[in-house]
């Protein structure tokens, strides 16, 4: 399976030529702009199309670079749960760390020696109650995870991994929203632990796209 690749450089084509063994080799694309983004972009094309990919573009640390744009949207979640542990009030985190009865002392938790599964654990019961989102933000980001097992049967059958990344950007744009539209971290608690479940399914989705 060959693929015809395009380098670009803001914009600009970077020219190549066998007669003057003029070349830029993938080894040294992958050390100036590394390896999630060359992985990323190189997936983000149909095999039928080529692929134009802009050097500069996979460097920049801004919406225009669509890895860097999902990337940040699981890191932006990852620091909305360990603020979330802050939040946690006293008496949940003495029910929580110290089930037995008497306790009179409180270990914080430290965020950085857990995975953020074991933190979402942590401040998400398993019962959560889903029923205070409501808000068609919350809805839509819903109802592209609730696509998540189809996708990725399609692109397995039509062996177009391409799909997986356009998926991850669509429902990192959709957390994006629904962050500008929704306060996560709120005095009613009930919307909180239901909006913190919601950042972590997210979570979740957006790194078994990735992988």
């Amino acid at each position: 399976l060959g693929q015809l690749v395009n380098l670009f450089r803001d914009g600009k084509a970077v020219r190549m030529s066998k007669r003057t063994g003029e070349m830029v080799t993938f080894e040294e694309l992958i050390d100036e702009v590394g390896v999630d983004a060359t992985r990323y972009l190189m997936l983000s094309r149909s095999a039928d199309q080529p692929i134009d990919f802009d050097i500069e573009v996979a460097k920049k640390k801004d919406a225009s670079n669509p890895v860097y744009y999902v990337q940040y949207a699981h890191a932006r979640i990852c620091s909305i749960l360990r603020k979330g542990v802050l939040d946690i009030p006293l008496l949940y985190l003495m029910d929580a760390l110290f089930p037995l009865y008497g306790c009179m002392w409180v270990q914080p938790i430290e965020a950085g020696e857990m995975t953020m599964g074991e933190l979402a654990e942590k401040i998400i019961p398993e019962d959560c109650d889903l029923t205070p989102l409501t808000h068609p933000s919350e809805l839509a980001l819903m109802r592209k995870m609730a696509d998540f097992g189809n996708l990725i049967a399609l692109a397995a059958r039509d062996r177009a991994p391409f799909r997986l990344t356009h998926y991850a950007q669509d429902l990192a744009s959709l957390f994006h929203q629904f962050y500008t539209n929704c306060h996560v971290l709120t005095d009613d608690a009930d919307v909180q632990t239901a909006r913190l479940a919601l950042c972590d399914a997210t979570r979740i989705v957006l790194a078994k796209s990735l992988g």
